[in-house]
């Protein structure tokens, strides 16, 4: 007590006198220290340029890294505050599932990166200018987008039957046309395609022209019952499998409806799955043009 109020004292003239002791730098000036030496370190040592996505990757795996490899090497390293230390074969143990998890962590995000994968998440009504003055045609496509690196190989789309019914309370009734064809690309017929990251390749479901709504689905060849089928008002159902090399196949429905309608407003709606007779369900995109 003794040392402190002769302290208090001492300084108490310097407070009179508006005198003030040197003020500590300010926290906010390090900011501009650190600013300045991530650019030096990026300047001259080109290999730390990836360093922030290297510690983004970082925050974003945190949990795994906490709860796959830290925890049982934690669990390991407190064995060794006991009197005795840990049996040798629990050390091996250690050893071995420490190279098992390191070598996972290097494999996990290059086969996730280099594997083929796609889906359908996009369902496009495009309009589309005809050699007749004054008529369009109206093609409704599906997008297959590529989620990986690895492009998508011998991609090509099917359609596998044609479902229909009048109301939404009614169960979905198969048509006529239920056998297999296949579906073409837009600009670049049935033939299977390559499918790159970044690249939207379309693929046609159905079309009608603005000079009568009769919808034609987009298949080779076209049979003849066809004009039966569609030849009367109601919801129709096209159920499509996309399949690709290596890949797991990709179902999807496609509803749509022109009744009362204008030729370029259809009623559309792309569904994820949705090859039941039932209603479906996993609406992935509702359109109303």
């Amino acid at each position: 007590m003794g040392t402190t109020a002769a302290i208090i004292f001492s300084i108490m003239p310097l407070i009179r006198a508006r005198i003030y002791l040197p003020r500590p730098r300010q926290g906010s000036r390090l900011l501009p220290i650190m600013h300045r030496f991530w650019k030096f370190l990026k300047a001259h040592y080109r290999a730390y340029d990836l360093l922030s996505d290297y510690l983004r990757s970082i925050k974003h795996a945190g949990w795994d890294v906490i709860w796959a490899p830290l925890l049982p090497s934690i669990a390991y390293w407190l064995l060794w505050f006991r009197p005795n230390p840990p049996a040798w074969w629990v050390t091996l143990i250690y050893a071995v599932w420490v190279v098992i998890i390191s070598s996972y962590f290097i494999w996990r995000p290059l086969h996730v990166r280099l594997t083929p994968q796609f889906d359908v998440r996009k369902l496009i009504p495009m309009p589309t200018e005809t050699e007749t003055k004054r008529e369009m045609n109206m093609f409704i496509q599906i997008v297959p987008e590529c989620l990986s690196d690895a492009p998508v190989l011998e991609c090509s789309g099917r359609l596998l039957r044609v479902c229909k019914r009048h109301s939404d309370d009614e169960e979905w009734a198969v048509t006529n046309l239920n056998a297999p064809m296949y579906l073409g690309w837009d600009y670049y017929g049935c033939d299977p395609l390559t499918i790159h990251k970044g690249i939207e390749q379309r693929l046609n479901v159905c079309y009608w022209s603005s000079a009568h709504l009769f919808i034609l689905p987009a298949i080779t060849p076209m049979p003849s019952k066809v004009r039966v089928i569609f030849n009367s008002t109601g919801t129709f159902k096209f159920d499509i499998r996309i399949t690709a090399k290596e890949c797991e196949p990709v179902d999807v429905a496609v509803t749509v409806n022109l009744d009362s309608r204008e030729w370029d407003k259809p009623v559309l709606k792309l569904i994820k799955g949705g090859h039941s007779v039932h209603e479906p369900t996993g609406i992935i995109r509702i359109s109303e043009v």
